[in-house]
């Protein structure tokens, strides 16, 4: 009889906190097969967000990218990392089939957006900036690498949903060849106005981006319009996803597989760009107003989204001048 008690009392007792959110993240994931992206929000909701367990983290974020029509399978097997050129790399993602917004901040773009600050935002580095080498300290090489490499696929999406809008591509990813709305004439990204980032455009005619008049870029980044801190924030954007991105590329081993097409080249190549860019700047177009230069040393390693908007817009407009207007 004795037994018979002790045997009750231990199948009496709830399940622990572990065991209930083991459950949710399983119940989560049937859901996310299904793509019923709400399904699996309430299931991870019914127990407390654990920023220290890489898998609810993991399946957290996913949940979020549902909700932009997100799968990584399209991705992968999609067709569209075979296509991908490091020496070309932002057109190759403004080509992604997933690169067809039409409007600023979209439920695809605002989600997929969430879904990356989840996955680098709970490292606990000390600086409080996201950080591949301090994931890794916290969640270990396997778990922190899987964090890693899901957020490497929503940032190479992102980045080609980012620069596909305000850069106007074409179908192929072409900068101001035209596909997203045929309202949108734009040649290049922004429309400058400092000066050393005028005399860039004017003098290197990078990519479409052939002058600087004030008035040639995206009207979805028009400073008349939104005001500076809202122009700040978007511009900001594609600034910390390519930071994330060349991040985690420089701190992980990709692993082997034909369907990561050219990935494995991109730290490299864009290093050496994003050198070249920082010369040029500081060898001939560095003589603006002090709150603009050093654009790109003080804003390359910036993956923070209040660090980048703590920055003046003059380095911010100056850095998508001589950066991404001439990669892109």
């Amino acid at each position: 009889m004795k037994y018979f008690f002790i045997f009750l009392f231990l199948f009496s007792c709830g399940r622990t906190e572990d065991q209930e959110r083991d459950s949710a993240i399983r119940e989560a994931r049937y859901y996310l097969s299904a793509m019923k992206c709400s399904k699996a929000l309430d299931s991870l909701d019914e127990v407390d967000f654990d920023s220290d367990d890489a898998d609810y983290i993991s399946t957290y974020a996913a949940t979020q990218a549902c909700f932009g029509g997100y799968k990584e399978l399209d991705v992968l097997f999609g067709g569209n990392l075979d296509n991908l050129n490091s020496a070309s790399l932002i057109a190759s993602l403004a080509g992604f089939s997933s690169s067809n917004e039409t409007v600023a901040e979209s439920t695809a773009y605002s989600s997929i957006h969430n879904a990356i600050t989840t996955l680098i935002g709970y490292d606990d580095d000390v600086s409080g900036a996201p950080s591949t080498t301090a994931r890794t300290t916290k969640f270990g090489t396997k778990k922190a690498g899987d964090l890693s490499m899901q957020a490497l696929y929503l940032l190479l999406v992102q980045i080609g949903k980012h620069f596909a809008l305000y850069g106007n591509a074409g179908t192929d990813g072409t900068k101001g060849a035209g596909r997203a709305d045929t309202s949108y004439t734009n040649t290049c990204i922004y429309s400058y106005t400092q000066t050393d980032a005028v005399n860039y455009i004017n003098s290197v005619n990078p990519q479409s981006c052939t002058s600087a008049t004030g008035s040639e870029g995206s009207s979805l980044l028009d400073l008349g319009t939104l005001g500076e801190t809202e122009i700040k924030t978007r511009l900001c954007k594609g600034i910390i996803y390519f930071n994330n991105m060349m991040d985690i590329l420089g701190n992980i081993t990709l692993p082997g597989s034909d369907s990561l097409g050219d990935v494995s080249s991109i730290q490299t190549t864009l290093e050496t760009l994003l050198t070249a860019a920082q010369t040029v700047e500081s060898t001939t177009y560095n003589t603006g107003a002090a709150n603009s230069q050093d654009a790109i040393l003080n804003l390359k390693n910036v993956r923070l989204m209040s660090d980048c908007t703590s920055e003046t817009i003059e380095r911010i407009e100056k850095f998508y001048a001589i950066f991404f207007e001439t990669i892109f």
